[in-house]
């Protein structure tokens, strides 16, 4: 438990899933974007000026794409080890709680104020 909020591992594996299946489709994009099939010639007689700049200007967006697509991917990532890290630690709490209900806690601390 982290402060008041549970941590529901199935629920941030599904979420980092989700990111990863995000990421791969703007991987499509971002290949398809980089090299647009479009041509100055293929935007017909009112673009036929700008065409060469908007299709520049349209393989300039795959950059920004491969840098959001890394961010999801660095996120996914840090989310399952997070999570992972998050059940380690409570399974290693709960296991340190059983033992000491069963009475195993054999490392008791010992008094050194000498008050009681």
């Amino acid at each position: 438990m982290a402060g008041d909020m549970e941590v529901d591992p199935a629920a941030v594996q599904a979420f980092a899933t989700f990111l990863a299946d995000a990421r791969a489709q703007l991987e499509q994009v971002r290949a398809r974007v980089a090299e647009p099939s479009t041509s100055e010639d293929d935007l017909g007689r009112h673009w036929k000026g700008d065409g060469e700049e908007y299709v520049n200007a349209y393989s300039m967006i795959a950059p920004d794409l491969g840098a959001l697509s890394a961010l999801l991917d660095q996120v996914s990532t840090q989310l399952t080890a997070g999570a992972d890290l998050q059940v380690a630690g409570e399974a290693t709490n709960l296991g340190a709680f059983t033992k000491i209900a069963a009475g195993g806690d054999t490392e008791s601390p010992t008094s050194e104020s000498g008050g009681i």
